[in-house]
């Protein structure tokens, strides 16, 4: 086996070559110049709003509810509240202009209405459930989207049995 000692000194030299083509000129000095740097990321001046949502039967009677946002939120908040029964999302994010309420049938049977409120700097999305009983459920955000997963009340959990 032989050492090749040129090759470390070989790479130290182009690495020394390459730094020194490297600009030293600060942005401030660009005198006119376009910066390499974009002004603002793509889609990040687009308003926060819903494009569309649609509520999804799945086995045991669950629903899966997909909420498709038109930009990465800033954050998402949910809480239930009864009385009637329904679930509370606050998306968080620049809306543009505020609005009223505006409901929309959600043409199930769980899941009845979707109300959505557009205020400064969150979207409020509020799920009318047809239940007495208050759900078990998931909030998960993911990108531009949120999943909304709804378990009936009673309903069994997969890793839970009797024993015998």
């Amino acid at each position: 086996m032989t050492v090749r000692p040129r090759a470390p000194l070989i790479c130290c030299v182009a690495l020394a070559i390459l730094a020194s083509c490297a600009s030293r000129k600060p942005a401030a000095d660009l005198n006119g110049e376009e910066s390499v740097l974009p002004t603002s990321l793509p889609g990040m001046s687009i308003p926060l709003d819903v494009r569309e949502f649609e509520v999804v039967p799945a086995e045991n009677g669950a629903r899966g509810v997909f909420i498709k946002l038109s930009r990465l939120p800033s954050g998402v908040t949910h809480r239930l509240e009864s009385g009637p029964t329904r679930i509370v999302l606050d998306i968080a994010g620049p809306t543009g202009t505020e609005s009223a309420e505006e409901v929309f049938p959600a043409n199930d049977s769980l899941v009845t209405h979707i109300h959505l409120a557009r205020q400064m700097g969150s979207l409020q999305i509020v799920l009318d459930l047809d239940t007495a009983e208050a759900p078990t459920y998931d909030v998960l955000p993911m990108a531009d989207w949120v999943m909304v997963r709804i378990k009936p009340a009673g309903a069994p959990r997969p890793w839970t049995h009797r024993a015998s």
